[in-house]
């Protein structure tokens, strides 16, 4: 993406040009109207109004460039020529306090637009040129931003401190986060200066968060496209030093007490409101009623409201198996669909660990419908209508209540599923 603003101020000095020479008014008007014109025709541009096909856009771009670079110089010279003429014959001075006049303007432009263009360099090389389009950076802007979400980092140009920076989150070993919080940043600094960069590093932890985050400033004159790739490569390699496990962690504050588990993209998985009232959350699909609580699962992990603290894995499902009851069947029903897809999205990343918890809460959800005899309910899950998942668990677990149901339901899966695991589980079903 070009500057326009430079262009716009050459537009302007060759119509101020014809409009110089004019020898009548309506001379001048043609020429302010084309100036007029001119000018709404980038804002349509510019502002994403006016929208043109990429092929014809190249033609007419081209065919622009050759009109304006022919044509400017034509005029241009024309200009300087006339008011010379003029300078010298009847000593008017008007034409050259004119250029004089057009020429600050247009090096105002540019000097405006400079951090932009350097801007747009910048961001080739973390942004697709698809992605960078007319309208997305405002001349006036002091600071300039774009998230790489091929390295989870965002990317920042501080225009009045020529600072480029790029700062990322990283999530720490649960085991010792706060060692392993000074360990990274350690680790990223090394990563830089192996490739050549000089940069200010720095780290914000809060003690004992699962979380950090990592700063690195550099001028942005020493960053020329090979470092520009090298810097956006360290940044790849810190986010390959990421914890990928679960977190289980205690939450005390304004909304009670809640146990948890997440994940390193601050997902809540599991969750047990203990206080003021009880409440039980599965993934994203059921559990926890209150406006409260709901809110504390859509924000996500906040380590700066309220109080935190790391708990143990067995800790967590200790409370989670001796606590979670069901208020009515519609919430054993959703129970069971939620941990069935997570039970077989365990299977498809080989997440032994989360296998075995999500078959308790689905065998735990399936026990609550046949001891309250929820015959329909059960019938509903064997159905599928929605997840194949739901039906193969239903068929396994309601076998000795709804044998025949059970059993067509195995042959549908065999038949008509697209899975093959689920396929291969029915076909032992029916052996069985």
């Amino acid at each position: 993406m070009k500057q326009i603003w430079p262009i716009i101020g050459v537009a302007c000095v060759m119509i101020s040009a014809i409009g110089r020479m004019a020898n009548s008014l309506t001379d001048v008007l043609i020429a302010v109207g084309a100036i007029a014109l001119v000018a709404l025709v980038i804002w349509l541009f510019e502002t994403g109004r006016l929208r043109i096909n990429e092929r014809l856009g190249k033609v007419l771009k081209k065919i622009g460039a050759f009109i304006l670079v022919a044509v400017g110089i034509v005029y241009l010279v024309a200009m300087f020529v006339f008011v010379t003429y003029k300078v010298a014959t009847e000593g008017d001075w008007q034409g050259i306090m004119l250029l004089g006049i057009a020429s600050v303007a247009f090096g105002i432009s540019w000097y405006i637009s400079r951090w932009r263009r350097r801007w747009v360099k910048i961001l080739k090389t973390f942004m697709p040129k698809d992605k960078i389009r007319h309208g997305d950076w405002k001349m006036r802007e002091k600071y300039f931003q774009t998230f790489d979400y091929a390295t989870n980092a965002l990317y920042g140009l501080r225009t009045a401190g020529g600072i480029f920076d790029g700062q990322a989150r990283v999530w720490l070993d649960p085991s010792d986060v706060d060692k392993d919080a000074s360990a990274r940043l350690d680790s990223f600094e090394a990563m830089l200066a192996r490739r050549g960069i000089k940069a200010n590093c720095a780290i914000t932890h809060i003690p004992g968060c699962i979380y950090a985050d990592i700063v690195a400033e550099t001028k942005y004159r020493s960053m020329n496209s090979d470092k520009q790739a090298a810097f956006r490569d360290a940044f790849h390699e810190l986010d390959g030093m990421n914890y990928h496990g679960d977190y289980y962690a205690e939450y005390h504050g304004e909304l009670g007490t809640i146990l948890f588990e997440c994940n390193a993209g601050n997902v809540i998985i599991r969750a047990i409101r203990i206080e003021p009232r009880e409440e039980y959350y599965l993934d994203s699909d059921c559990g926890f009623q209150s406006e409260e609580a709901y809110y504390f699962i859509e924000r996500g992990v906040d380590w700066t409201e309220g109080t935190y603290s790391l708990i143990s894995e067995t800790q967590f499902f200790t409370n989670w198996r001796e606590r979670l009851e069901y208020d009515d069947k519609d919430d054993a029903y959703s129970f069971f669909v939620q941990a069935s897809l997570m039970y077989f999205a365990a299977v498809t990343n080989g997440d032994k660990k989360e296998q075995t918890n999500s078959q308790w809460d689905i065998e735990n959800a399936a026990k609550f419908l046949i001891i309250h005899d929820e015959k329909e309910t059960m019938i509903d899950l064997l159905m599928g209508m929605i997840y194949e998942e739901t039906m193969y668990w239903a068929a396994r677990l309601f076998s000795d209540v709804l044998p025949a149901e059970t059993h067509d339901a195995a042959i549908r899966l065999v038949e008509n599923c697209d899975n093959p695991e689920i396929v291969s589980r029915a076909k032992r079903l029916l052996i069985k």
